[in-house]
């Protein structure tokens, strides 16, 4: 069976289109990655942080679905990350209207023991706090899950 480990935000959206709009509903690309993923087979893993104000029946739907949620790391006190954006008429471009990192500000991914063999592409600039993480996980002979931009463009920094 194939694995992937997908390190990525697990957050709330609201978004407003032409045809409607949302309050705070589930979103992040963690989340997206990790349930398409589980559609087709494919063992697989969510890394990310959430606040304590993150419904524990989002990571309850997640793993109903055979996704490992050991790498979500729940902080109690804090904030989940939060994204809001508008899209246009063609559905293609958007504004984004506010980021909250709130967690994710000092968020330090660590890949579970059993996933560090993972497949996964690797972004080529991510931030340094990440990046010792990552190199651990390709000396144990893994391949490290591709991060967003996001991450470069928010911390300013690079490996």
């Amino acid at each position: 069976m194939s694995k992937l480990l997908a390190v990525g935000t697990v957050a709330f959206d609201a978004i407003e289109t032409p045809f409607g709009k949302t309050d705070k509903i589930l979103g992040g690309s963690g989340t997206f990655v990790g349930l398409a993923a589980s559609q087709f087979g494919v063992k697989t893993g969510v890394v990310s942080v959430v606040g304590g104000d993150f419904p524990i029946s989002y990571i309850e739907m997640m793993e109903s679905k055979g996704i490992n949620t050991a790498g979500i790391e729940i902080v109690k006190e804090g904030k989940t990350f939060f994204w809001s954006g508008k899209y246009h008429n063609d559905m293609n471009s958007r504004d984004t209207l506010i980021t909250e990192l709130n967690v994710l500000e000092t968020f330090t991914p660590v890949v579970p023991e059993n996933f560090k063999d993972s497949s996964g592409r690797e972004e080529k600039k991510v931030p340094k706090r990440f990046h010792a993480e990552l190199q651990k996980v390709k000396k144990q002979g893994g391949t490290v899950p591709r991060l967003s931009n996001y991450f470069s463009h928010v911390f300013g920094e690079s490996k």
